[in-house]
């Protein structure tokens, strides 16, 4: 629309919230500062929050139905507690519909709900498919980067460094909050068979489940190439950070750890470390992605249609690409991550963009609690004590997931 806002010389005020990251903060101004040159009747305005008050603050503003705020930067996994609830507003037909013409379905997965979308996909959000690798620790070794899963176990077992039970060097270290999860997953899914049911329900008792369970509590028990440090010590640095700190080998890991690498390590990506195409367990290339990062409207807010306006301009191709790139975001839109320009500026993407059209939406439940689960009975089967068997903690697993999905 034109904008009724423009014949008395009125100006719309937008409120949009945002967590506190400095590239983002300085992306958002200035796609704000541009939009507003263009359209002098809306105005807007960034209000950023650390990240810890700012789930709570998003999420107490969507269920008091207040419009504090016009537009919400939110996690997709939210996306599927507020859908349903009237606290966000349905993009319009026509937006939905370039949203889905352009965007993989895992990117907007969460933000569906009985036909209509309720949010802007800003990005796709993977974990798997990418491994950061130890450059020294390569060589050091007489190794190659790896193109098949045995090669890389292989090399891990051989650069795998441990004396009296303490690792100096962990050769291939998946333990962790999302590791655990999303390598568990897509071994599953890269063998063919699935974690979900057609009706969305959780199996993971199939005899594809149980050899991924079984592999990866091994690479703990029996081959030793790392521990259960990343799930058990609060106080451990990330395995992405260990790795930087030259203390292990492979860390398979989404690309937004590659910036840790670069700034905060002040190491040099193809010298130091090499952020690659990780091999995949079985024959098939194939693998969950939850929601990521959205931007979606106040259910509340009186000026919706300057907001969408506002996000239809954030959506357009050039925008949107160089949000992704200041951000270190894989694009959630299909013209946008397999352009040249994209990957000379983030070259980072590479062994992930052509992998993209494999994934799948991850489920209809809340991810955090999906990955409690996983990694909770994960931990309990290999400190022992707890389960008689593999199976008998994947029925366990099956059961709790069952209980989490959202109908």
């Amino acid at each position: 629309g034109s904008g009724a806002a423009k014949t008395d010389g009125n100006v719309t005020e937008l409120v949009l919230w945002g967590h506190q990251e400095e590239a983002w903060n300085a992306s958002y101004q200035k796609i704000a500062d541009d939009f507003m040159a263009a359209n002098p009747d809306i105005k807007i305005r960034l209000e950023f929050f650390p990240y810890d008050d700012f789930e709570a603050k998003v999420q107490t503003s969507l269920m008091s139905k207040t419009s504090e705020a016009d537009i919400y930067e939110i996690w997709g996994g939210w996306g599927l507690d507020y859908a349903s609830t009237g606290a966000l507003a349905a993009m319009p037909d026509n937006m939905a519909d370039s949203i889905r013409n352009d965007a993989y379905p895992s990117t907007y997965g969460a933000l569906e709900h009985e036909g209509k979308l309720y949010g802007l996909p800003m990005e796709f959000n993977i974990e798997c498919g990418g491994m950061l690798v130890n450059n020294a620790i390569l060589e050091a070794n007489g190794l190659t980067i790896p193109t098949t899963w045995d090669e890389m176990i292989d090399g891990a077992k051989k650069a795998t460094k441990v004396e009296n039970g303490v690792f100096s060097v962990k050769g291939f270290d998946f333990v962790g909050w999302d590791g655990v999860p999303y390598t568990f997953a897509a071994m599953i899914m890269s063998q063919g068979s699935n974690y979900l049911n057609a009706d969305n329900t959780f199996n993971v008792t199939s005899p594809e489940a149980v050899k991924a369970f079984t592999t990866l509590a091994d690479y703990i028990l029996v081959d030793g190439i790392t521990d259960l440090q990343g799930l058990t010590d609060a106080s451990a640095m990330e395995n992405f950070q260990r790795l930087y700190a030259g203390q292990v080998l492979y860390v398979p890991h989404g690309p937004w750890v590659v910036a840790d690498g670069l700034s905060t390590f002040g190491l040099t990506h193809g010298k130091d470390f090499t952020y690659i195409a990780m091999p995949w367990f079985g024959d098939k290339v194939a693998f969950p992605a939850e929601t990521g990062w959205a931007i979606a409207v106040n259910g509340a807010s009186e000026k919706q249609e300057a907001a969408f306006r506002f996000l239809e301009y954030f959506f357009s191709d050039e925008v949107i690409l160089n949000h992704n790139v200041a951000c270190g975001q894989i694009p959630a839109k299909k013209s946008v991550g397999a352009s040249a320009d994209y990957l000379e500026r983030f070259p980072y993407a590479q062994p992930l963009v052509g992998i993209l059209e494999n994934s799948q939406f991850i489920g209809p439940f809340n991810t955090d609690n999906f990955k409690e689960i996983v990694t909770v009975v994960f931990t309990d089967y290999c400190t022992g004590g707890i389960y008689a068997s593999a199976e008998e903690a994947l029925a366990d697993m099956e059961a709790k997931l069952n209980e989490i999905i959202i109908k």
